[in-house]
């Protein structure tokens, strides 16, 4: 396979993957370009990868986690906390998707639902590309479904209550 072809094949699956780690568009595009570009240092115009997308998922994911480890994430956590902003007090809308809802998990079940559902990966391969046990894999996906039905559960009663 061809860079250009593994570019232009991949591009908007990356985007959409990296966007659900990080929550930012301008983000995701960064981290997509990045992977790229390695995958251009390392390899040049012709890649000869068996599985070029499980190579780039993997490549994607790291360089998402390897964000969540960086100062400069810490930083704008800690004054996105601080900055109180009307768009933050807001009400959810009633016709929230349920990405949404995932994207408030706590990233380490965040990552396994997205690699699970949204990428269709198995517990084996999450393993692998995570670099955990497949135990903590299956453990991290049950808690994920609890906390994301106790979400939904407090989303629904809300918009309930605000009804009658």
């Amino acid at each position: 396979m061809y860079f250009v072809e593994a570019v232009e094949q991949y591009t908007t699956y990356l985007l959409k993957m990296s966007y659900l780690y990080v929550k930012d568009r301008q983000l995701a595009e960064d981290i997509v370009q990045e992977v790229f570009v390695k995958l251009y240092q390392k390899y040049g115009e012709e890649v000869p990868l068996e599985n070029p997308k499980g190579y780039l998922v993997q490549m994607t994911v790291n360089r998402c986690r390897d964000y969540f480890r960086s100062w400069h994430y810490r930083k704008v956590q800690i004054v996105a906390f601080f900055a109180n902003t009307e768009e933050a007090d807001a009400p959810p809308s009633e016709n929230t998707d349920i990405a949404e809802h995932v994207l408030k998990l706590p990233f380490k079940y965040r990552e396994v639902v997205i690699l699970h559902y949204f990428d269709e990966q198995g517990t084996a391969q999450i393993s692998s590309i995570l670099n955990i046990p497949v135990g903590t894999v299956k453990t991290r996906l049950q808690k994920a479904r609890r906390l994301l039905k106790g979400i939904l559960l407090e989303e629904g009663v809300a918009s309930y209550e605000q009804q009658v």
